[in-house]
This record gives C-alpha cells, structure tokens and sequence, in this order.
C-alpha cells in the first residue's frame, strides 16, 4: 500500500478571479441592469439611489472596538457582608410572629374570576401562583362561582396568609407554611 499524503492542488484564487470578470460581457449586463432599472417604479430608485451608498460607506468605515461606556468601566472592589459563623454557633434563631389582621369577605360576582377577586383586593399574584400549585384535584380555586364567599387574612406586609373558599356546606382553606408556600386543608 502507498500510504503517501497526495500534495494539496495549489490554486491561485485571485487568477481565477481576474479571469472570470474578464469573461463577463460588460455590455450585456449593463444593459440588463438598465432594463430592470427602468422597470422599478420611481419612489424604488430613489429610495435605491439613497440607501446604497449610505450602504456602501457604512460597509468601508472603519469603527473603534468598543464603546465609550466600555473604556470608562473600572474594576471595583466592593464589600460584602458575610456571616461567617456556622449554625451551630448562632444559637436557635426564633421566628417572628406574623400578626394578620381581621378576616376580611368578598362575594364573588358574576363572571368574576379569582384572578379579578386577588386584584380587586391588593393581593399578590405570586400568592395565587403558589395556590393554584397546591391546588387538590377538585380544583376549588378554578370553580368559584357567583355568589360564593371568600374570606381571607392578610399580613402586615399585604401578604397573603389564609384563604377560606365557601361553598353551600363545604369550606376549603389555604394557608401559608412557614417556608412561604401553601397548603390546603378542608
């Protein structure tokens, strides 16, 4: 076997070149080009007459390598506060309390949907995101009906803390976990 690498064709590119625009005619394409000139209609080839050069002297300036912005831009070193001590050497921290004010009732209109009662009433759409999360399968929080009682708590933040869905004999509830999520309970 010859195992031989063959030698790379060494093709001068810019011959190639030369000889192809030298066996273009000229004359053909100039007046193709002017036959299809004529054919654009006049707000084209004035439109045309405008942008390609504006075109063309974009293509050829030349422009800095980033941007004033960039050049003014200086390390920095800034602090940050770490705790640096473990668990075990902080103590038990104790939770605050979260007072929640008086329950506070809404009667679903018709058409209204818990989104509108949630705006209607100041409270966060993260809340209802993380309600209809822990939604259970009979899907109270989807269902709500005209005339159907919600009663809820709010925290001084405006937090929401505990809902209460009624429904003729039935009443589910959501409240919040210590982690800031939801659970359900009927």
């Amino acid at each position: 076997m010859n195992r031989r690498k063959k030698k790379p064709q060494k093709v001068d590119y810019i011959q190639l070149a030369k000889d192809k625009l030298e066996a273009v005619d000229w004359q053909s394409a100039k007046q193709a080009l002017l036959s299809r000139w004529g054919q654009l209609p006049k707000i084209h080839q004035r439109a045309l007459m405008v942008l390609v050069p504006i075109v063309l002297v974009l293509i050829l300036i030349p422009f800095p390598e980033g941007t004033p912005e960039q050049a003014e831009i200086v390390s920095q070193r800034v602090p940050v506060a770490v705790n640096t001590q473990s668990l075990s050497e902080q103590g038990e921290v104790v939770a605050p309390t979260v007072k929640t004010e008086q329950w506070q009732e809404y009667t679903v209109k018709s058409g209204d949907t818990l989104a509108q009662v949630f705006r209607t009433n100041n409270l966060p759409m993260s809340d209802l995101n993380a309600l209809v999360r822990v939604e259970s399968s009979d899907k109270p929080l989807s269902h709500i009906k005209a005339g159907q009682l919600v009663r809820f708590k709010v925290t001084p933040e405006g937090a929401l803390d505990v809902l209460q869905l009624e429904k003729a004999s039935k009443s589910v509830m959501f409240f919040r976990l210590s982690n800031g999520g939801f659970a359900q309970s009927k």
